[in-house]
């Protein structure tokens, strides 16, 4: 009986002691958004690096630079030719592009784009448990 209790503490102090370390822990940005704010959007201020006001190159270098993230899909309105854009993919109007993160956190970023410049930033982190189907 006795055992069972030092055993039934210890692993109490455990998942106590891992469960305050996700919540109030150094956890770098992508991860602690998969414990803490696993969705949501900001107009203003900054998310993964990117700036809200950065061109769309800077905030794909900056995205693009972290492990597991890679690019998605391009929105209505993008297109390397054509009147609605200017050099190297920068758009003149507005549009969405999208990056996948496939390290174990498992989510979706989205910037909305106005002139080539950041104007929002959208994500939805699933977390490791979830499969695609």
């Amino acid at each position: 009986m006795k055992r069972w209790l030092v055993i039934f503490g210890a692993l109490t102090l455990l998942v106590l002691g891992l469960v305050t370390w996700v919540r109030f822990g150094p956890l770098d940005e992508r991860t602690a958004i998969v414990f803490r704010d696993s969705h949501g959007s900001i107009v203003a201020g900054e998310k993964f690096g990117v700036r809200i006001g950065d061109s769309w190159q800077e905030a794909n270098r900056e995205l693009r630079q972290h492990p597991g993230i890679t690019p998605g899909f391009h929105y209505a309105g993008w297109s390397e030719v054509g009147p609605k854009t200017i050099d190297e993919g920068i758009l003149v109007g507005e549009t969405m592009t999208t990056y996948r993160d496939t390290s174990w956190r498992n989510g979706v970023i989205l910037l909305k784009l106005r002139d080539g410049k950041v104007a929002g930033i959208q994500w939805n982190y699933v977390g490791p448990l979830y499969i695609d189907t």
